[in-house]
């Protein structure tokens, strides 16, 4: 991690706030900014005036006894503090809004690259995107405090800067300027003395995430296996698992909460000397003077020693601004890992890892009425950490047109999935063309996904129609295709709203859903992998069947050979160890017909 005056910093702090917005004046989060300028100049003007006639004119009351200047005090004490009021209540309410606005923006700005060609799903296989780590962690927490942490720094860095150039002017025209330049240059040499013997923060704060995106991942892993895990009495093992990310998590903590004692050593110290030398550097002046009475040197000296207590204060605030700084780093360069990481094409990353580099194979989006095409095709599965890749398939020829349905079989592990990813894009090819009409292909999983909203989502996504009623009568024909009609009464109707309808229809309830969107979208081509997998066998027929009834060309990853009779081709995977010798295979519906068959090593 580089340190805070680094140029990578500062880089991509300025990246960051082009990003949110803040660069560009005319924008939203720029006229906060203005707004908040505007508002801690009146502030540091009304603190500075105030504490100067405030003080004057209290001491010469007490000196004097006199009713006229504390009557003077009171009317100045009470202007200036209703003042001081209002501009800082605007001040926070300005820093609230540029937080809200910086956040929005950024997660707005990650989110359009998240989900932009599937990156997302990159980020979740963590194999493309380098071993980053924790990117939702990133996304919903880091760049949260990261917006906090500028919004509040911005307006408690200016802050004290203006205050000690306005306090030092103010104070100067009783003292001079010789003895605040010398303040200045002592407070600067010990404030470097100070800061070389200071321990970095930015990596602590960014190993603390790391630590933290591993907890909070734990925990996600648990409840999305925690059926698993109770069937498998698991319970003891994960128990040891949460404790162990829990303990790594703490004792980073406590660790780098030992070494900020001595961070905090060296700030307090810079404190305290800081007030010591600037009482001495005040006091010399009046204690030599001999033109004042007692009543003006009293006020004097009172007003003067304010405005340098507090020019004292500010000039410290801004030495010590590096250690906000410091943990500011440790989010910033977080995120803008997380940016640069989304910002590389997923299929180069993937043909940068697989055998060959730039000469690696081409996947094509055609037009939706062309076939699925595979010419001389090798897949490698892509290995994290830069071990070699796993060769899957090698020189696979294979054109599906319309109504040439093809059934894949093999065993497991053997390439039948991930042939299927290279097909819609997610992996790259290592070798060979691919040509995919995306646009009329559709995917239906083991476990088909279902999407937070209505019963009527669930068949029509990815389209979310919500509570619009106009496509209702194909939905329920739809489902009743399918067999899951009595969802309707089950349910109240397909306004029906859950959060997690996985944990409200069965696996085979969502296998049939999963049909049903299949015969709403009714695609040209369907890819099936394992979809009838929780289905009665004497039902899955009919499933299939109502399939090719609409039009639609299937290739299925599927285990019952029953379902041959529904196919024209058979794509056989011979897996790791073929036969010696194996048999050409027929068409199931009229003999004569080759099949395609491919061993894969």
């Amino acid at each position: 991690m580089q340190s805070v005056a680094g140029a990578r910093f500062w880089s991509e702090l300025s990246y960051l706030c082009r990003l949110a917005g803040l660069s560009n004046p005319f924008s939203r989060g720029g006229r906060l900014l203005v707004a908040q300028f505007c508002l801690l100049v009146m502030k540091t003007l009304v603190t500075v005036r105030c504490s100067k006639l405030c003080v004057y004119f209290l001491t010469r009351a007490i000196a004097q006894a006199s009713w006229k200047y504390w009557v003077r005090w009171m009317f100045n004490f009470l202007g200036w503090t209703c003042a001081g009021v209002v501009v800082n209540s605007g001040l926070k309410y300005t820093e609230s809004l540029i937080e809200l606005e910086v956040r929005d923006r950024l997660t707005r700005a990650v989110h359009a690259k998240y989900m932009r060609e599937n990156r997302f799903y990159s980020a979740a296989t963590a194999r493309r995107l380098d071993g980053l780590d924790n990117p939702d962690q990133r996304i919903v927490n880091n760049i949260a405090d990261y917006a906090k942490k500028l919004a509040h720094l911005y307006g408690h860095s200016f802050t004290p800067i203006l205050n000690f150039v306005l306090s030092l002017a103010e104070a100067s025209k009783d003292i001079g300027f010789t003895r605040p330049v010398a303040l200045i240059a002592w407070n600067s040499a010990a404030s470097i003395l100070l800061r070389a013997v200071s321990p970095k923060l930015a990596p602590m704060v960014s190993r603390e995430q790391v630590l933290e995106g591993d907890f909070r991942r734990s925990h996600g892993r648990l409840l999305a296996h925690a059926e698993e895990v109770a069937f498998l009495q698991g319970a003891a093992a994960e128990h040891h698992l949460l404790d162990r990310s829990l303990q790594a998590m703490t004792d980073a903590r406590s660790w780098h909460a030992l070494v900020r004692v001595r961070k905090d050593l060296a700030d307090q110290l810079f404190k305290f000397q800081s007030l010591l030398a600037g009482g001495l550097f005040i006091h010399i002046p009046f204690l030599t003077s001999s033109v004042l009475t007692e009543a003006e040197r009293i006020s004097a000296f009172r007003s003067t020693e304010e405005l340098m207590l507090r020019c004292g204060n500010s000039f410290s605030e801004v030495v010590l601004l590096g250690r906000k700084l410091d943990e500011l780093a440790g989010y910033t360069h977080r995120i803008t890992e997380l940016i640069h990481a989304l910002a590389i094409d997923p299929k180069d990353a993937a043909r940068a890892a697989a055998p060959g580099g730039a000469a690696a194979g081409v996947w094509e989006q055609v037009r939706a009425d062309a076939p699925i095409s595979f010419d001389q095709v090798t897949v490698v599965a892509p290995e994290a950490g830069g071990s070699a890749p796993r060769t899957l398939v090698r020189g696979l020829d294979l054109t599906v047109r319309p109504g040439e349905s093809v059934m894949v079989t093999g065993p497991n592990g053997c390439g039948k999935t991930s042939l299927f990813r290279v097909l819609a894009g997610l992996w790259a090819p290592a070798a060979g063309r691919v040509s995919s009409p995306l646009e009329s292909l559709m995917w239906l999983p083991q476990k088909p996904y279902l999407v937070v909203g209505t019963l009527r989502d669930q068949v029509t996504y990815p389209e979310l129609l919500g509570f619009d009623r106009a496509s209702d009568e194909r939905v329920r024909e739809c489902l009743q295709q399918a067999g899951v009609g009595y969802l309707l009464g089950q349910h109240d109707g397909l306004d029906t709203l859950h959060h997690e309808w996985e944990e409200v229809l069965s696996g085979g309830e969502r296998q049939r859903v999963g049909f049903a969107r299949l015969y709403f979208r009714s695609p040209r081509f369907a890819v099936l992998d394992e979809a009838t997998s929780a289905i009665n066998p004497d039902q899955e027929l009919d499933l299939y069947r109502k399939v090719a009834e609409q039009g639609t060309t299937v290739l299925s990853i599927a285990h019952r050979l029953d379902l041959r009779q529904l196919h024209t081709h058979e794509l056989a995977f011979a897996g790791l160890a073929p036969p010696a010798r194996t048999p050409q295979r027929f068409c199931m519906c009229c003999a004569g017909i080759p099949c395609f068959s491919h061993g894969v090593r």
